[in-house]
Parts: structure tokens; sequence; C-alpha cells
């Protein structure tokens, strides 16, 4: 299940759960006070928070508030709140779920980090592992492209001959005029960059790396969306491309 999915389902959780607590905590209204009530909502909020992120904790958090006021405070029924008690009851819960949920956007983040790292190196060593066991180079280039969403990969030599192209239709557009940096990926030579959700994207019209292995070689890249590529995800590109470029001639034919 992707993160947005993820969030999607735990917004329904959170926001469905906060007025079924309001709902189910109406006997319990006269006997005991809003403030301790208060803290059933706030443990949904901070399940929510952790699990689904912020979106849905900050739901969850504002959505808990108003069920509290609505269900379990005088006047009944009601957004009005007369009691001093009631009041602060309301702003607690509604201050204490924002902070839940901003920590839970914090941990969401840590994990898309962390899974987005793990992804990185495994696709580092399908490469490497294709490389050494003389896997076709199309095969090569083809996952790099899916891996980080690119719209295209052409390898090819320093005197414009093709190597390999994913997809084979790429190698009939124009090779790029920009050239990329190698570390980055990012243009050279231009203090303008087009900045994506996840990060810097490709110059339009694509990027070409230069390649310093056994022999010079060029590759080009095209992006296949608008989210652009995370710092990380830039460099295992890079490496990726110069597993190649080190790669035995026999493994690029």
């Amino acid at each position: 299940m992707s993160q947005s999915d993820r969030g999607a389902v735990w917004f329904v959780i959170g926001v469905g759960g906060a007025v079924a607590l309001g709902v189910a905590l109406t006997p319990l209204r006269t006997i005991v006070t809003a403030s301790n009530l208060a803290f059933v909502f706030m443990a949904l909020t901070i399940v929510v928070a952790e699990m689904g992120g912020r979106a849905p904790g900050l739901a969850t958090a504002l959505v808990s508030a108003l069920s509290l006021n609505f269900f379990l405070t005088e006047p009944y029924l009601s957004l009005e709140i007369h009691k001093p008690g009631d009041v602060g009851a309301f702003l607690a819960l509604a201050a204490c779920g924002l902070i839940a949920a901003a920590f839970g956007k914090r941990r969401v983040r840590a994990t898309e980090q962390v899974s987005r790292s793990r992804g990185d190196l495994d696709v580092l060593g399908r490469t490497a592992a294709g490389l050494a066991a003389r896997v076709s180079i199309e095969e090569v280039l083809e996952d790099l492209r899916r891996f980080f969403g690119l719209g295209g990969l052409v390898l090819r030599r320093a005197d414009e001959r093709l190597i390999a192209a994913a997809p084979p239709s790429q190698a009939a557009l124009p090779p790029p005029s920009t050239q990329v940096d190698p570390s980055t990926l990012v243009a050279v030579n231009t203090r303008v960059h087009t900045l994506g959700r996840t990060g810097f994207r490709f110059p339009q019209g694509g990027g070409r790396l230069p390649l310093q292995g056994r022999e010079p070689l060029l590759l080009d890249m095209w992006e296949g969306n608008t989210e652009g590529l995370t710092l990380d995800e830039r460099r295992a590109l890079a490496v990726a491309a110069l597993m190649i470029a080190l790669a035995e001639p026999a493994s690029r034919t």
C-alpha cells in the first residue's frame, strides 16, 4: 500500500473514529468531566498521527475537538460551550492533537526516507549484479528507468554511436543539449532549476551526463514525471551510471 493510500485509510479511521467516540461516550458525560474524556480522543489522535501522518492526524485532532464539544459538553448537541472548564478541555484537546499530528508527520518522513534509501541500495545491487552477469545493457537501463520514474535513458559512445536505449523508441529523440553535473545531475552552467514535489527536475528536453570509464560514454536522461528526484536518488542514479561506464565492454554489446 502506498503512502497516499495509507494516509487516506487513516484519514477515514481518524475522522470516523472521532465521531464514533463522541457517540459512544455520551452515557458518561454526566458522570465524567469533559477534560477526562478528552484523553480518549487524544489517544486516538496520537495513533492516527503516528500511523497515517500529518493530514489524517490534523483532521482527527479537529474532529475530535468538535466531537467532544458537540456530544460531551453542555449544551449537548450544540457547538456552544458554557462552562469555563469545558472551554479549557476543548482548547487543550485541539492544541495537543495538532502537536501529535506534527510529530506524526516527522515519523512518516523518516519512514519514507528509510524506504527510499533501501530502494536506492537495492537498485544499485541489481545494477552491479546485472553487469557482473553480463545481462543486456538494455535490461539494466530499463530497470533504472522504471525505478527512478524516468521517461527514457539512452547510452551512447562519445562519437554519438548508439549503445542501448530504454525504451528503444527513445533513441529516435534528439540528444539533450544540456549537460548535467556528475554528482547531483542538475544542469550545469545555469542558475535556474525547476523544483518538483520531491526534488530538482531534469532540464526541459533532457540532460546529458558524460561518463569516463573504459571509454568515454554519454548517458542521456529524460524525466518521466514532474515530481523530481531527491538528492539521494540522484546520487544513486549517478553511481549506477558510473557502474555502467566501468563495466566490461562485452556487457555493453
